[in-house]
């Protein structure tokens, strides 16, 4: 495995989920939805966590799956659906 910063793999998880993803030059992540691109937020890695705009913590670095999740439930992408087995 290639040796990926934190933010490269929280980008890479957003982008899965259909998010649009912009680096900033300072690191930021620029995350917005794609249907309504006034729908937005900025993600900054901060040392262990990562923090929105507002300073609120919104995952843990090594959590970047559920962070993602977080993101894209605060931009308002649906859940996503993971298959049931029987």
């Amino acid at each position: 495995m290639d040796a990926m910063t934190a933010s490269a793999i929280l980008a890479d998880q957003l982008t899965a989920r259909g998010l649009s993803v912009k680096k900033q030059d300072d690191g930021t992540l620029s995350v917005t939805n794609p249907l309504h691109d006034r729908v937005g937020e900025h993600v900054t890695d901060s040392g262990d966590c990562y923090l929105t705009d507002y300073g609120y913590e919104i995952g843990q670095h090594g959590d970047e799956p559920a962070t993602a999740d977080r993101v894209a439930f605060l931009l308002g992408l649906p859940a996503r659906r993971q298959a049931v087995t029987r």
